[in-house]
């Protein structure tokens, strides 16, 4: 296990403005210990958890398996209670709620799977409409809501099928609606896309956007799958060995990582790997005559602008593209850029200061031949 992490140094814009609405979930120190088994001693999932969750955001808990995050969403239905800290949703201490008290609790907590979780001699219709049923509502407010929310997620004209009769989307599409059923103020998200394919999982990331934004419900989702933050999400937790080791907006947090961790987990969407044919030739050391390979990031407005002809025109020094992306985390832009350069100076320093001073960061990679 990791040493300890102080978290306030990996925190991005966590402090909130005077005016600011109380957050709908706050995790106060909060942890979670089990008994271990025979001779073993126990085993702590979670550890001096702080984290808010917004009224109305959509906010992610990224993390490898085992590192805490299962545990910490299902300490917000109850299913897990808190070994020490405070929990407190909707400012509701729930803490040390009761199992009576959790019941009335669940009906304003909405819960999506990773499996579906579908009874299979339930049609469509008779899925979303259970948890209505076991509320005792009446048949005629079922029939309007389950047609209401059957009509919202696309699925309408498939609320007399059986679950063995969708597609995983489908699927999760009927989980999305029962989970809405209850009209609750939260929607908790346990791994909700990582069995579908990539395009499934994009409809499915759009509806849950669409929910967010069209019925004002607060979404607090977990998953390993960093694309799945960058598309929807306003804010990211990323957690590690039962702890939460950075914590800031999206944008912030997957374009500046501070953590090690986090910077693991980025790169496969910010960066931009080195072509194969020159990921054998690059060396530590410049010689004469060698290109120096830069990695550029663009953020803000400077992930459009026309760098690169820029600093050819002012500077005079050729600038080689190697490979390239741009493209948008949060709703804004962000761009990473691989270029060679001449290594000699004082050209080379030429560019470095010259990409400083547009405030971008540069990465020398090293040198080839």
């Amino acid at each position: 296990m990791n040493a300890p992490v102080n978290p306030d140094a990996f925190r991005v814009g966590t402090v909130p403005e005077p005016d600011a609405a109380p957050p709908i979930i706050r995790f106060a120190q909060v942890g979670k210990t089990y008994a271990g088994r025979g001779a073993q001693g126990s085993v702590t999932a979670l550890s001096g958890i702080d984290l808010d969750v917004p009224k109305g955001a959509i906010v992610g808990v990224i993390g490898r398996s085992g590192a805490g995050k299962s545990t910490l969403i299902r300490l917000v239905n109850g299913l897990e209670r808190a070994t020490s800290g405070r929990l407190l949703i909707d400012g509701e201490d729930v803490t040390d709620l009761t199992e009576a008290g959790w019941r009335a609790r669940r009906r304003a907590t909405g819960m999506i799977f990773q499996h579906f979780n579908l009874l299979s001699s339930r049609t469509v219709f008779d899925n979303v409409a259970l948890p209505l049923e076991i509320a005792g509502t009446p048949k005629s407010q079922i029939e309007e809501r389950v047609a209401r929310l059957l009509d919202l997620v696309g699925l309408a004209d498939k609320r007399e099928r059986y679950p063995a009769e969708l597609s995983g989307g489908q699927k999760q599409r009927v989980g999305i609606a029962r989970a809405l059923a209850s009209e609750p103020k939260v929607l908790l998200c346990d791994e909700a896309t990582s069995a579908l394919d990539p395009e499934t999982t994009k409809s499915i990331l759009a509806l849950l956007k669409q929910v967010n934004r069209d019925l004002g419900i607060t979404i607090l989702l977990i998953t390993h799958e960093i694309p799945v933050i960058k598309e929807i999400c306003d804010r990211v937790a990323v957690i590690e060995d039962g702890r939460i080791v950075e914590e800031g907006d999206v944008f912030s947090v997957l374009t500046r990582p501070r953590h090690p961790t986090t910077a693991r987990f980025v790169e496969a969407v910010t960066g931009v790997e080195l072509p194969a044919y020159l990921a054998g030739r690059i060396h530590a050391q410049g010689q004469p005559g060698d290109d120096t390979v830069i990695r550029i990031t663009f953020t803000g407005e400077n992930a459009t602008a026309p760098v690169i002809s820029r600093l050819s025109s002012t500077i005079g020094v050729d600038v080689n593209i190697l490979a390239g992306r741009i493209d948008a985390i949060a709703g804004r832009p962000f761009g990473s850029l691989l270029v060679s350069v001449p290594t000699r100076e004082p050209e080379l320093a030429a560019v470095l200061d010259a990409l400083n001073s547009l405030e971008l960061k540069a990465e020398v990679i090293g040198h080839v031949s």
